[in-house]
């Protein structure tokens, strides 16, 4: 059985009407080849528990996700991402 692919970052900020708020420090990075890079950079994670603080859509929770950790805890302050980051993370 195969599973439907998850939305694309642009379809959750779109569906969720989501934005960037300059006031919170908040920057998307659309590019998921980007996010793989700098999940990269933290070396291996197979079998990790990883905290992630301020998710935003899920960009780099999805990389990390890909990377067969064990666990991943996201902390986002901003309620908006909430419905976004259930489609992700659960």
């Amino acid at each position: 059985m195969r599973l439907p692919p998850l939305p694309t970052i642009g379809d959750v900020i779109r569906l969720y009407q989501l934005s960037a708020a300059k006031k919170l420090s908040q920057n998307f990075i659309m590019d998921m080849k980007l996010n793989e890079k700098i999940v990269k950079l933290a070396g291996n994670l197979t079998g990790c528990y990883v905290c992630e603080v301020g998710p935003g859509p899920g960009g780099i929770t999805r990389a990390i996700l890909n990377k067969d950790v064990k666990h991943v805890y996201v902390i986002e302050k901003d309620k908006r991402f909430f419905p976004g980051l259930q489609v992700v993370v659960y």
